[in-house]
């Protein structure tokens, strides 16, 4: 959300200045009593005179705007995603965090390590930390073996880390064959 707000805000400013700057151009042109030079203002201005509020391209215009704003609005109360996983520290004036990207790659990087498992993808959620793995296929016996034993270096990984709240753990192995 925040590349979004970002990206509105370069816009609108845009819009303010090229506005800006056609409103000095018009206004100068106006008092060397030259003709409109960007914009025809003085035909919109005798349109907006003769139109009624009740008129169709009042009201659609009217919708237009509102409907603008509603999204705008709806875009800012969105709850944002969460990027940071709390950490449980000794002061209560002291925030520390570490972010989801964070917690995937080292998450992954310890299911890595595990013999025979390989693509180790890792998704961080704010309840569930989901963990899925590729190894190569074998006996069901052999897989389930490194299930385990990825699922124990997983939460291995995962309680070093001083969570304020900790979240699930979803283990998940793909074998495939050779």
């Amino acid at each position: 959300m925040r590349i979004t707000n970002r990206l509105l805000a370069a816009l609108f400013a845009l819009a303010l200045a090229v506005g800006g700057v056609i409103l000095v151009v018009e206004v100068v042109a106006h008092w060397t009593g030259a003709d409109p030079v960007v914009f025809d203002w003085p035909a919109v201005y005798a349109w907006a005179r003769r139109t009624t509020w009740s008129a169709t391209p009042v009201r659609l215009i009217s919708v237009m705007l509102l409907l603008v704003g509603l999204a705008l609005l709806w875009a800012q109360l969105k709850p944002r995603r969460f990027g940071r996983l709390a950490l449980a520290v000794g002061h209560p004036a002291t925030d520390v965090a570490v972010t989801r990207r964070g917690v995937a790659h080292s998450l992954a990087a310890a299911v890595s390590r595990v013999e025979g498992v390989h693509n180790a993808h890792v998704v961080v959620k704010r309840k569930k930390i989901k963990v899925s793995a590729r190894t190569y296929g074998g006996r069901t016996a052999d897989v389930a073996l490194r299930r385990e034993a990825v699922t124990r270096m997983a939460q291995q990984r995962l309680d070093a880390l001083p969570l304020r709240r900790r979240p699930t753990l979803a283990v998940r192995l793909s074998a495939r064959a050779r």
